[in-house]
């Protein structure tokens, strides 16, 4: 049964206080099922929420698929961020479509895909050890030898029949709901009540489905700059591993989403990231003369306030929103980080399989951080770590859909993540502090560098 007949309960009993109470809407809702009747019961409240919703009865209703409970809670209760039901960023994927709304259109292979030697080749010749295996059928392979790690996937993909062809202790849907742990002491810190509560964040990227159940409630505004459509897979992946309820770094924070054009007249652009970072300043200065905290920090992957990008169109205008935000106390974190200690860099790590996400020795560099020039590898000491692939975040498949990513692009959530939970502690810390503390409380591993250890951090800033 699923977990969300519970919030329907719980409706039906406060329904059914209201109407003990003689209070007037409540007493209006019952008439509409019921009539005058006075002695209604438990079962009647339930009966009542059931037609609410769109259901013959409360039978009907507990028996519904989780998409369908999702869909008509999402209608209800966050009708100003309704999004369309429809992925056409994967071919064959679409939810929910005419009259096929029970299935989603699997497939048997995936273009530059090897199931053999476990890689992916790309059309520039590229090979990538990362397979992307969600929504495919697998059934057929021998997958014995594959690490589970380098894998993406969800509850769709189709594994083989025999354990035996499957990685030893590999259970697909186990596996994914462990890595909803963003790790590394993080739910510690959400027990003590360290959880971003009050704290606000924004993010730039591109489009989102903005319904999910993992961060619909969290996610406060929503805004298009430019002329982009379609649906996205980056941008709620990067919302549910910054604020999800389940999957977030600070899961009670507020989130903010601009979903900005990147490409225009086929050339990158920052013009519209510019609009959006402006968008923000404005909206900080007004959340601060309401008496609010503002917004603490703007995610964005795109390393676009940086040398590299300065001739493209908008550059001006998003370095100097940069300079805005960074005044107010904003901290813009992109791709690449601007302190004033240039040797500081920041480096993705994930949990190995079979591994304990909240233990610093089981964390590995990801494949993605290999190539780091000699000299970097000798200032290890300064590279300060963050959990990035290996991460269980939400899919854009359904409203209550989620998969097991493994290349990620989480490290930016989690750092934003935990600057929130940091702020919380010490209001006025900056980003350069918040950096200072992490290397200075950090878990140095040789070959690696500083492993962020949140619980150590916090409670230095509580000194």
């Amino acid at each position: 049964m699923s977990e969300y007949i519970e919030v329907f309960r719980v409706e039906a009993k406060s329904l059914l206080k209201k109407f003990q109470n003689n209070d007037t809407t409540a007493v209006a809702r019952c008439a509409k099922v019921f009539g005058s009747r006075k002695d209604l019961s438990l079962m009647n409240m339930q009966h009542v929420i059931a037609k609410e919703y769109g259901f013959e009865n409360w039978n009907a209703l507990a028996k519904a698929e989780r998409w369908k409970m999702a869909e008509v809670l999402i209608a209800a209760k966050n009708k100003g961020l309704k999004t369309p039901l429809m992925v056409d960023g994967i071919k064959n994927a679409t939810y929910p479509l005419g009259e096929t709304r029970d299935t989603i259109g699997l497939r048997s292979e995936r273009e530059g895909l090897d199931l053999v030697n476990f890689c992916t080749t790309y059309m520039s010749g590229r090979s990538s050890p990362f397979l992307q295996l969600n929504m495919l059928d697998v059934a057929q392979y021998d997958l014995a030898k594959m690490n589970p790690l380098f894998a993406t996937y969800d509850e769709y993909t189709q594994w083989p029949a025999d354990n035996a062809e499957l990685p030893e202790g590999f259970n697909p849907a186990a596996f994914m709901e462990e890595r909803k742990n963003p790790g590394l002491g993080i739910r510690d810190l959400h027990r003590q009540g360290i959880d971003g509560n009050g704290r606000v964040a924004a993010v730039i990227d591109g489009f989102l489905l903005c319904d999910h159940l993992e961060y619909h409630d969290k996610l406060k505004g929503y805004e298009r700059l430019g002329s982009e459509a379609g649906h996205g897979r980056i941008g709620g992946m990067l919302v549910s591993a910054l604020a999800g309820k389940t999957c977030g770094v600070a899961p009670k924070a507020d989130v903010y989403y601009f979903s900005a054009q990147q490409m225009e007249n086929g050339q990158r652009s920052q013009r519209y990231y510019a609009q959006a970072l402006e968008k923000i300043c404005d909206m900080h200065i007004q959340m601060q003369k309401e008496g609010k905290n503002g917004i603490d920090v703007v995610c964005i992957l795109w390393g676009i306030p940086h040398e590299l990008f300065k001739n493209d169109d908008g550059a001006a205008e998003m370095f100097a929103a940069v300079a805005k935000a960074n005044e107010l106390g904003i901290w813009v974190n992109s791709g690449t980080l601007s302190f004033s200690n240039k040797l500081w860099r920041d480096l993705r790590i994930h949990c190995r399989f079979g591994g304990d996400v909240d233990n610093p020795d089981d964390y590995l560099l990801m494949p993605t951080e290999m190539n780091y020039p000699p000299e970097h590898r000798e200032q290890e000491r300064n590279n300060l770590c963050f959990p990035a692939g290996g991460r269980t975040v939400a899919a854009t498949i359904r409203l209550d859909a989620y998969q097991f990513e493994a290349p990620g692009f989480y490290m930016k959530p989690y750092e934003c993540g935990l600057f929130m939970l940091a702020r919380s502690v010490k209001s006025d810390l900056t980003a350069e502090e918040f950096w200072r503390i992490g290397l200075e409380t950090g878990d140095y591993r040789e070959g690696i560098g500083m492993i962020i250890n949140p619980r150590r951090l916090i409670a230095m800033l509580k000194q």
